[in-house]
């Protein structure tokens, strides 16, 4: 499947977005970084300014497929509920703009990644910085979020080899 695919690590203080390019089977970075409304806006002036973040990465890039970290729930259900809130804007967006969604658990993007479910943020970013050959050191939500990206790709991948298989078989 060649095409961009937005990775999403959401958060209401911060989202993390990382834009990639599958062309060829060779995978590429093509925009990374963070969407972060001013600490002093309220929940509702931080949802509707990661809207528009989110709306402008969409006009930029018209990526074919949306890949987001699934939203945990921790000790906290508030925090939980507030990022159900921006969950909810990440699958409206891609909705209104045309792109597949697909959400993936931490551990499954960390194991993906690193082969460990259980590595740090900084573990992934040197990952994720190395396939990348990233230099600049973006804020670890950025990084998360090529991550996730990066994560789908290799479920693209492993899914074409899957049905590959199964109809040489057939």
């Amino acid at each position: 499947m060649d095409g961009i695919i937005l990775g999403i690590d959401p958060g209401t203080r911060v989202t993390g977005y990382g834009v990639v390019a599958v062309t060829g089977g060779q995978v590429s970075c093509v925009d990374y970084g963070v969407i972060a409304p001013p600490n002093r806006f309220s929940l509702a002036k931080r949802v509707g300014f990661i809207n528009q973040g989110l709306e402008n990465l969409y006009q930029t890039h018209h990526p074919c497929h949306t890949a987001i970290e699934k939203v945990f729930f921790g000790k906290n259900p508030e925090v939980a509920f507030k990022l159900g809130h921006i969950f909810a804007l990440c699958l409206l967006q891609s909705q209104k703009n045309g792109s597949e969604f697909f959400e993936y658990s931490a551990r499954f993007i960390k194991k993906s990644i690193t082969s460990s479910g259980r590595a740090s943020k900084e573990w992934t970013r040197q990952f994720v910085n190395n396939v990348f050959s990233l230099k600049e050191q973006k804020a670890l939500d950025a990084t998360d979020a090529l991550a996730v990206a990066l994560c789908h790709c290799r479920e693209l991948q492993a899914l074409q080899i899957q049905s590959k298989i199964l109809e040489s078989a057939g």
